[in-house]
């Protein structure tokens, strides 16, 4: 039964990335940083949402935040990390729904061959690329940490901002 619990893990843990990480509408992992209409809004508790657009501007209550171009530069990198974030969930989440639809022709092909041995190898094999996909989310969550670092040192007013954690990153390669 170990083929089973591996695609079960797998599967929840494909789930849970599958567009969830970074979602719009006010939803996602951190619970601080959302997609909506094209921008990154991310929230600290008790200070004002910070607003990020693809071009590195960024807002803090509405007033525009002066820039320096390096400045410029490190949210842009943020907002592409974000992004990527974004596009990593949704394709393990999509990896993960395929690799349900797989385990049950495995499953049902199996039996009715009289081969219940072939199960396990077909399941654990999808598992590992999507345990891979899973990784590379956590990956990304490490550069946006960076990321975030490097911005709240070159930048004092996104300090509040700065809210992923090393346990963070940690938390989600041990899933």
């Amino acid at each position: 039964m170990r083929p089973i619990r591996t695609f079960a893990a797998a599967l929840a843990l494909a789930m849970s990335f599958s567009g969830c990480v970074i979602q719009t509408d006010h939803s996602s992992v951190f619970n601080h940083i959302t997609l909506h209409d094209g921008s990154i809004l991310v929230h600290a508790q008790n200070a004002p949402d910070a607003v990020m657009t693809p071009s590195g501007d960024l807002t803090i209550d509405g007033k525009a935040v002066t820039l320096t171009p390096d400045q410029r530069d490190l949210l842009k990198q943020y907002y592409a990390q974000v992004m990527m974030i974004r596009d990593d969930g949704i394709a393990t989440g999509k990896a993960g729904a395929a690799m349900a639809g797989h385990v049950i022709g495995s499953v049902a092909s199996g039996l009715a061959h009289g081969n219940p041995d072939s199960i396990g190898p077909a399941i654990e094999s999808r598992a590992k690329g999507i345990e891979t996909k899973a990784m590379a989310i956590c990956n990304d969550v490490e550069a946006l940490r960076t990321k975030q670092t490097a911005i709240a040192d070159a930048l004092p007013a996104f300090k509040p901002y700065a809210l992923i954690e090393a346990n963070e990153v940690t938390d989600c390669r041990s899933q």
